[in-house]
């Protein structure tokens, strides 16, 4: 089973979500994604990487706006904190 990183540089997560790092840095620059710097280097955890694979997902799946995919994945996971702290 190939071990899933913790965290991503930018150009470990355009390719592996197959989008362009301009991409990346525009998503960042809207707020959709809050990467930790360190050295001066952008690092996006594990997470944030998952939340974008899932929201691009659903661009392509439900031609919907990658800010709508956002919003929903956003609230699934707001859903399943809230049912998993219950």
């Amino acid at each position: 089973m190939e071990r899933v990183a913790d965290y991503y540089t930018l150009e470990q997560l355009a390719l592996r979500l197959g989008i362009s790092e301009t991409r990346i840095t525009e998503l960042e620059s809207k707020g959709f994604l809050h990467p930790k710097l360190k050295q001066g280097t952008r690092f996006f955890p594990s997470r944030q990487a998952h939340r974008l694979q899932a929201a691009l997902r659903l661009t392509r799946k439900q031609s919907v706006s990658l800010e709508l995919a956002f919003a929903l994945v956003e609230e699934v996971r707001l859903c399943q904190e809230s049912t998993i702290g219950s």
